[in-house]
This record gives structure tokens, sequence and C-alpha cells, in this order.
């Protein structure tokens, strides 16, 4: 007689918060804004210095130094009512558990998001994990939710830098710098800033040879310190010394529409 295997009674975690924003900028910011606010310093794998973003249908948070950790991967995208996910940061993909996000429109300019996390079978102590995402999830949701409420308001928590970039050192002396193959090296970088959500503006100045300025915008104040080793150490044409960067950091008090 084949034993029963026993059945997982750990029951799902359900939470729900009303945020400051219509179904689609809600479910836009927790996708494509992701790394702009989520609690890396206190949930992540690699710390306060790292990037997180919704990457070719996973979750990816690389480090400053370019370390790549799957937390997860899409396995259901409708935007912008719903998207779930696997679930499984600094562990393996068979190790994941399940996480889904609804977004509903309540009063006008409202949106009741509500986040269901299941599949505590994947761990070796199920109501240890649930405790533990207990007390997590919470925190990640109350972030989300300030990160929405402070959009509109007066004045700006974030930290904005310009990174201006020339050519350097091992830069050719001839010909333009984009046929250069280090040049992807820097498109490369643009494009992680982007996925993380830090990315507002790049391109050339058209009136200097081989000078370009990038605008990033860093969830929160006082980053300025990441900002400058994202610039010189993520970006392989800069620790290369195809380019050089100055990063300057840039106070914003006005913006349009």
């Amino acid at each position: 007689m084949n034993p029963v295997p026993p059945v997982n009674t750990v029951p799902p975690i359900r939470r729900a918060i009303l945020v400051e924003a219509d179904q689609a900028a809600a479910f836009e910011v927790f996708t494509a804004s992701l790394g702009r606010w989520w609690p890396l310093g206190e949930l992540s794998v690699h710390g306060k210095d790292a990037t997180v973003s919704f990457d070719d249908g996973q979750i990816v948070e690389r480090s400053a130094g370019g370390q790549a950790a799957v937390w997860g991967t899409v396995t259901r995208w409708e935007p912008p009512s719903v998207v779930a996910f696997s679930w499984h940061p600094g562990h393996p993909a068979d190790r994941a558990s399940q996480v889904e996000v609804t977004f509903t429109p309540a009063a006008p300019g409202r949106t009741m998001v509500r986040l269901e996390h299941t599949g505590w079978d994947v761990f070796a102590d199920p109501a240890a994990a649930r405790a533990e995402y207990d007390r997590g999830w919470p925190q990640v949701l109350d972030r989300y939710q300030e990160h929405l409420a402070a959009r509109d308001a007066d004045g700006d928590t974030d930290t904005w830098v310009a990174l201006m970039h020339r050519p350097g050192r091992e830069a050719p002396r001839s010909g333009p710098l984009t046929e250069d193959p280090r040049f992807g090296q820097h498109v490369a970088f643009l494009n992680r800033m982007r996925e993380a959500g830090y990315l507002v503006l790049a391109g050339p100045l058209a009136d200097a040879d081989g000078e370009g300025m990038t605008i990033l915008r860093l969830p929160g104040p006082g980053r300025l310190g990441t900002a400058t080793r994202l610039a010189n150490e993520d970006d392989a044409s800069v620790a290369g010394g195809f380019f050089t960067v100055a990063v300057r950091p840039w106070q914003v008090v006005m913006q349009g529409a």
C-alpha cells in the first residue's frame, strides 16, 4: 500500500492595498518601474546598490558589478489587470513558489492592488517560509504605495544625476565611436539602466565630437554614490577606458506635464 503524501495546509498570503493611481499607472509602476521602488537595501540578493527589473519574461536583479540573480519567471501577463510569476529569489528555479498580483479600478484615480503568494510546499519548512514572507510583503507593498503617492507630490525625493561622457584614453583617434565594437558595451549599460527604471534620456551632444549625456533618476534621496558606481563600474566602456564619465548631481526644480 502506497503511503498518502502529506497535504500542505499552509494557507496563501493575501494582501490588498488601495493606491493613488489609475489601473494602467498602477500596473506600469509595479512592472516597468520595479527597480525604482523595491526595497533593495532590505530585501534582495545583492544589496542596496543592485538593480532589479522585469527583463525578457523574468525578474532579474543585477549587482553593481553585473552579477545577475533571477528572482522568478512571468507566468501570466495581462496588462493592466494581472501579472503573475514564479518566485525564488536567492534559490534555484525548482524551489519556486507562486505570486499573482491583480489591479482592479476602485474610486476615480485609485486602484485596488491584491497580492496572493502560494506554493509553500517547495520549502523545507512551509510554515516558517510563510511567516517570513508575511513580514516581508507588507514592507514591499508599503514602499510601492508610497512611491505612487509621491509621484505627484510637490518636491522630488529621488536622486537625479547627469552623466557626461567623453572619449577616453582607449577611444580610437579617427572614425565614428559608434562603429567601434566597444560602443556596444555602453549601449548595454544604457539598456540595463532602462530595464531598471533609472534611465530618463541619453544621447550625443550635437555640437561636440564623441561627447554625450545621460540622465538617470534613482529612487530615493542620497544615492549619488550608487549612481557613481554604476556609471564607472557597470558600464564596461568606461571601466575599459573607451569613455570617461563625469557624474554630476542634478537638482530638478520644474517638470513638464
